[in-house]
């Protein structure tokens, strides 16, 4: 597994759907990960599975087990 990660896999760690990750990422409401523009009107949005851990306060395995849908 990647320790980068991509706007789905964060909504799934956060516990949200993907449009929000976009909105408060991209309106720096999240103090985590970066917004990559890769063209006129499109972003990626990725962060570290450990920026996400620490953000919401649990361990690097706890997010990676919701990863996993455990």
């Amino acid at each position: 597994m990647s320790e980068i990660i991509q706007g789905p896999a964060i909504a799934k760690i956060m516990g949200c759907n993907v449009g929000t990750v976009h909105y408060n990422m991209k309106n720096g409401f999240w103090k985590f990960g970066r917004v990559i523009k890769t063209g006129p009107k499109k972003h990626r949005y990725e962060a570290t599975i450990t920026e996400v851990a620490r953000y919401i306060e649990i361990s690097r395995e706890e997010a990676i087990r919701r990863l996993e849908g455990r």
